[in-house]
């Protein structure tokens, strides 16, 4: 199974699904660097990340998702659960969570593997989202 390996990072907006903000939906972009895998760029030299987040009462949250290239998708969803919490800055919150690979379509149509992210957002509902990814496609 051939691995591929990226870092990447994702900017976009957090906006709530329903009035108590207890689920809500990403969307964010990545500009696909020169130098990575070349199944990862073809089609084009961004990635789309889109997900639901649900929250608890406590700072964790689980997630379901979509990463988008060109050459196919990946689907995840959170290993274990996720946190966030505040910063020294005021209006910022910071957080990580694992994502475990479920397969998706294209190349990764068989995939496995693991997505480590660490983010911050801001009360501007903007997400930054630091990525480092191992999956295996079939």
């Amino acid at each position: 199974m051939p691995e591929l390996r990226y870092q990447l990072t994702f900017e976009g907006t957090v906006s709530p699904e329903d009035e108590m903000g207890s689920r809500m939906n990403i969307l964010s972009v990545a500009a696909i660097p020169p130098g990575l895998d070349a199944a990862l760029t073809q089609g084009g030299r961004s990635a789309t990340l889109s997900a639901t987040v649900e929250t608890d009462d406590y700072g964790g949250f689980t997630e379901t998702g979509e990463i988008s290239f060109g050459a196919g998708a990946i689907r995840y969803s959170t290993r274990g659960e996720g946190f966030i919490e505040d910063t020294e800055e005021e209006d910022i919150q910071q957080g990580c969570v694992i994502r475990q690979v479920d397969g998706g379509s294209g190349i990764f149509e068989n995939a496995t593997g693991y997505i480590v992210s660490t983010f911050t957002v801001g009360e501007d509902a903007v997400i930054r989202d630091s990525q480092s990814a191992v999956v295996f496609v079939a």
